[in-house]
């Protein structure tokens, strides 16, 4: 009977070993899927990156619900973010805020020694001129740094979604 729990146990981790090793196997083909995903949608330039944390300038970072994004489709940058923070000479009511749709201005893509991809996107509209440094990693998570001119520089990170 003791020969038998042994033997057992021996199968059971040699088996837990085996799964192991496949499942280390699956996550480094998903990373390098996911790497040639975000690769090919920078390349293409249309991406979405979904927003979960915001870092206004002053202040404690907050979540942020589902729904915000930023969205690149060619020449046209979707912002829906929330903010937090200063604004400084915007009209009535606040305006549109970090929530439009626009022309790309110019587009500066650098790759970094990390692996990361740095986009530089400056835009303008009827209320600012705003540019956005978005920072992508081969997973796909993804910071954003927005500055403009009449409001407080705010941060977001969020992940890059891809389309079924």
């Amino acid at each position: 009977m003791k020969t038998f729990i042994t033997t057992w146990l021996f199968a059971c981790s040699a088996l837990m070993m085996l799964s192991g090793c496949a499942t280390a196997e699956e996550r480094a083909a998903r990373a390098v899927e996911q790497a040639l995903k975000v690769k090919t949608a920078l390349t293409q330039r249309r991406y979405k990156i979904d927003i979960n944390r915001m870092y206004p300038m002053k202040g404690n970072s907050k979540s942020v619900s589902y729904g915000y994004s930023v969205e690149v489709r060619n020449d046209t940058l979707i912002s829906y973010l929330p903010y937090f923070g200063r604004a400084y000479n915007v009209p009535y009511g606040g305006g549109k805020g970090f929530n439009f749709s626009e022309r790309i201005g110019s587009y500066h893509e650098t790759q970094q020694s990390n692996g990361a991809r740095v986009i530089d996107i400056e835009l303008k509209n009827d209320e600012d001129i705003y540019q956005y440094t978005i920072k992508v990693f081969d997973n796909g998570n993804s910071s954003i740094d927005v500055q403009s001119r009449q409001r407080d520089p705010i941060s977001y990170s969020g992940e890059m979604v891809f389309g079924k």
